[in-house]
């Protein structure tokens, strides 16, 4: 019999770790579930409700699900990442206003240590998919507009997920193509030109790349991701950011 108790809550979080592209087990999926449950003073759940769950996604919802057998294992995500469940209430504009604002408070707020701070903090992650513990994925001086979104949606999915790529990069200085294997972190907007802040494990050494610069792009998930190490936050946020 299905688990009819806090199914809501449970959709939303799955319907968020759903669009991931790495993909999950049913008990990686439970166990962040009962986090983000827990959280919220829900109880627990075992993993074949989260089954239940990923059968209802497929079949009530019609949602096309990729599954994916690695060992022993099954490994679930959406097909298509941009699916959802849910019909979002607010405007593109309104999302991304909230999230520059979310992680504009982690970086300044004095209170972060506050239980309302980290409510507020984990209830919007779980609505706006964010991770209430990581950086930011796009630093931008204004809000972009849907074409320069999708323009790299690509990058964006790949930092999200954490996963290196090969890039073949052809610059002005260049007459020529080349292939690095990169670890992208960032996007980022400056004077109407945007870049990839990345490690360029190829060369050793961290990277800031004009996306026009970037000719293809093939994921390399076989590599293990190094974590940002070149580019701390703190001093762009010291830079441009006051606390009067």
């Amino acid at each position: 019999m299905a688990n009819t108790k806090n199914s809501s809550a449970r959709e939303i979080i799955l319907d968020r770790l759903l669009k991931h592209r790495c993909g999950y087990s049913v008990y990686e999926l439970c166990d962040m579930v009962n986090r983000s449950l827990q959280l919220e003073g829900f109880s627990p759940v075992t993993p074949n409700t989260i089954r239940n769950d990923l059968t209802t996604i497929h079949e009530q919802y019609k949602r096309v699900l990729h599954v994916e057998k690695r060992g022993y294992a099954k490994y679930y995500r959406y097909k298509d990442t941009n699916s959802t469940i849910f019909t979002n209430v607010l405007t593109h504009g309104e999302i991304q206003h909230l999230r520059s604002a979310l992680l504009c408070i982690r970086a300044c707020d004095q209170i972060r240590g506050s239980l309302m701070y980290q409510d507020l903090t984990n209830r919007l992650s779980t609505i706006l998919n964010i991770d209430s513990a990581s950086d930011p994925i796009v630093i931008y001086e204004k809000i972009p507009p849907m074409n320069e979104i999708k323009r790299f949606k690509i990058l964006y999915e790949h930092i999200q997920s954490k996963t290196p790529a090969r890039i073949t990069v052809c610059s002005k200085e260049e007459d020529h193509e080349k292939v690095i294997t990169i670890h992208p972190y960032y996007l980022y907007q400056k004077e109407n030109e945007w870049s990839l802040l990345c490690h360029d494990s190829t060369n050793d050494n961290p990277a800031e790349i004009p996306l026009k610069c970037i000719q293809r792009l093939v994921s390399a998930e076989e590599i293990e991701f190094i974590p940002n190490r070149d580019f701390p936050l703190k001093d762009f946020y010291a830079k441009h950011f006051s606390r009067g």
